[in-house]
């Protein structure tokens, strides 16, 4: 161990020596140039009085035509190298911006137009409604006018009008309706087949039986009627609901005044009484003429022609073709194609389905589903102001022999007061 420790500690004293060698040689080569003689063009005396090269102007110029040739045009040669490549780096660095900008405004573009697609590309369901709803508005006008006409009908009836079956009176009125009976409405198991003798001996159509008293299968049933009191054409169902109209409102008219007793003051007051009675039925006729004329054919020369389509809907539900023209007919009525939009559409799963859509189509549809909300209200409020109308008459039947009772005490408490007075 000693021994080893006696050979390293020699081994790097010869080591330190041997740095130091090598430190002195390099001092010494470093300032052996100090100490030779330079030429020096701005003190030529340095080591004596010989000239230095550069005092020469020929080696001079040869000095600044080296440092200008060989450091000077390197150095621009490398600067205008260093420029080109740096311009070069910039056009590739431009070249990425302008990628990433036209990547961008691609990204922007996509994404508009995948915008638009949700936003304005309407769905089928969509597209149904607004195809279903063409013909409503029409539909709404004739059922009014055909619930104007026949309101007017069966008011003239009342009225005894002229070159009319009831123009005659209570007679010619009930024997015109037993003669319809006979030919049409007959049953012959009717009261005990006592009617038997009185039909005779045979009914009438088997469609038409008793539709003359029948309201739910004349016209709560039916969807459509083939009713159409705005042409001159007379139908089946026209004269069934003619005739239904008579049995329900009117049964038996009031019997025409002679014209004498028309001139007279009583006769007059008993004329003004009967008006009051006509204006009393009026108001549940016109709920009647109002419920037959939305269930009245929609508009023959409908150019939109959304039958079809109705029909695909219902179709959807599992309803037999043959059986669909019978519950729609062939020009839905005002009635049917509202039971199709607020009611039968809904009984579809495909309807549902169909929701699973864009968020823009599903609000397209809710806001569709609010309009026909907003008809099928106005629709009950119209109805309720004509239940409103009927116990209002209600109450006033129902006050009237008070009033009358009043109206007989105040009359004689003031004849007693002020005694009878002038007429």
């Amino acid at each position: 161990m000693e021994i080893n420790k006696k050979i390293d500690i020699a081994g790097k004293s010869r080591s330190a020596l041997s740095v130091l060698f090598c430190l002195f040689i390099a001092i010494g080569i470093l300032t052996v140039p100090l100490q030779v003689s330079r030429a020096s063009h701005d003190d030529p005396t340095v080591l004596g009085t010989a000239d230095g090269a550069l005092d020469d102007a020929d080696h001079l110029e040869g000095v600044y035509d080296a440092l200008k040739n060989n450091w000077v045009a390197g150095f621009m040669m490398m600067t205008e190298q260093f420029v080109s490549v740096m311009m070069e780096q910039m056009f590739i660095l431009g070249t990425f911006l302008d990628a990433e900008q036209q990547l961008e405004v691609q990204r922007l573009f996509q994404e508009l137009a995948a915008d638009a697609h949700k936003e304005f590309h309407p769905s089928f369901q969509m597209c149904e409604f607004g195809t279903t709803v063409k013909s409503l508005a029409a539909a709404d006008r004739i059922a009014v006018e055909n619930a104007q006409l026949l309101d007017g009908i069966l008011e003239k009836r009342e009225h005894l009008n002229a070159n009319l079956a009831a123009a005659g009176g209570v007679t010619l009125d009930v024997t015109h309706r037993i003669r319809m009976f006979k030919d049409i409405y007959c049953d012959l198991d009717e009261n005990n087949r006592a009617v038997f003798l009185m039909c005779n001996e045979s009914e009438g159509p088997v469609e038409r039986i008793t539709k003359d008293i029948d309201y739910p299968r004349a016209v709560d049933s039916q969807y459509t009627l083939n009713v159409n009191f705005t042409d001159v054409q007379d139908t089946d169902d026209e004269k069934d609901i003619i005739s239904l109209g008579r049995n329900l409102y009117a049964g038996t008219v009031i019997d025409f005044m002679p014209e004498q007793l028309m001139n007279e003051t009583a006769g007059q007051g008993l004329f003004l009484e009967t008006r009051s009675i006509h204006a009393i039925r009026s108001v549940a006729r016109r709920s009647f003429a109002t419920i037959v004329g939305m269930r009245a054919e929609g508009d023959q020369g409908d150019v939109y022609n959304v039958a079809p389509f109705l029909y695909g809907i219902i179709s959807e539900l599992g309803v037999p073709d043959d059986d669909i023209f019978d519950f729609l007919g062939e020009n839905p009525s005002y009635f049917a194609q509202m039971e199709v939009l607020t009611r039968k559409i809904y009984q579809s799963p495909e309807f549902f389905t169909n929701l699973y859509d864009k968020p823009a189509n599903v609000r397209r549809v809710g806001v569709a589903l609010q309009a026909l909300e907003l008809m099928q209200d106005r629709d009950r409020f119209e109805s309720a102001l004509r239940r409103e109308m009927l116990i209002s008459l209600i109450v006033e039947l129902k006050m009237r022999k008070y009033q009358e009772d009043m109206n007989t005490a105040l009359f004689a408490a003031a004849v007693y007061k002020f005694g009878v007075p002038e007429l």
